[in-house]
């Protein structure tokens, strides 16, 4: 048993390994090309808004004194996102809050599709690198905002620029190794319920490790990338210490000494 098990494990070759690096192509037609990750994509953030607006013409339209339970999970997510915006990026707190609670519910959801038998949508490079970019934007454009001209100073030194050049391919990266990580898992589990199969183990196994891993990545993916970006943006807006100047010597009172 130990013995497939092993051969299971190591008999995963580079064309398999392609196809979880890779999407693949479902619709081609001459240099453009649409991967299942984009059409995953799409329904992420069809889902996305069709909650919003339920929620909208629901709970937040029915906005009770005594709230129910729906209200105060509601109430929970956005005052967790807006506290955390608040205490790292203070002033900015009212466009970073809806940002990162933005980018985790797409992150949220797009981990989470991979239970209906679709590719996560953050299983992609492109959507990965997209969502960096994003967060790029943000942390230079409110370092600037914050600064103004001082924040050129940050840029005189070469060391500054290979970092922050550095940021959004670290965050593409972190974020595809893990969701990449994640599918790669599933599938040993999936290999190791199906060689101890006939022991008698039931495949209930597998169908309780799933939703519970996979929901359980999708929580800590959102949460990193939604606290890295408030972090980066945090750093961005630090004040620029000024030159002190130094102070004049009077003559009256040098004059005076030599007397």
């Amino acid at each position: 048993m130990m013995f497939d098990l092993g051969a299971q494990l190591l008999a995963f070759n580079s064309e398999e390994l392609q196809e979880k690096v890779f999407p693949k192509n479902v619709i081609k037609i001459g240099s453009f090309a649409v991967n299942d990750s984009v059409i995953s994509g799409f329904i992420v953030v069809a889902v996305v808004l069709i909650v919003a607006l339920i929620l909208r013409l629901t709970i937040i339209r029915k906005w009770k004194t005594t709230p129910t339970g729906g209200q105060m999970f509601l109430e929970w997510l956005v005052s967790f996102f807006d506290k955390s915006a608040d205490e790292m990026t203070e002033n900015y707190s009212g466009l970073m809050g809806p940002y990162t609670l933005g980018a985790a519910a797409y992150i949220f959801c797009g981990v989470l599709i991979e239970l209906f038998g679709l590719r996560p949508a953050i299983a992609d490079v492109c959507a990965c690198l997209s969502l960096a970019l994003c967060s790029f934007i943000f942390i230079h454009t409110l370092g600037f905002v914050r600064n103004k001209h001082r924040r050129l100073k940050h840029y005189l030194n070469p060391i500054n620029v290979i970092t922050d050049l550095a940021v959004p391919v670290s965050m593409t990266f972190r974020l595809f190794g893990s969701i990449l990580s994640g599918m790669v898992i599933m599938d040993l589990i999936y290999i190791i319920v199906e060689s101890i199969w006939y022991f008698g183990v039931p495949v209930v196994v597998a169908a309780a490790l799933t939703p519970v891993f996979t929901l359980f990545h999708a929580v800590i993916q959102a949460y990193v990338f939604a606290s890295l970006t408030l972090t980066f943006v945090s750093e961005a807006i630090e004040p620029v210490p000024r030159k002190q100047k130094k102070p004049k010597k009077r003559r009256g009172a040098g004059a005076a000494k030599t007397v």
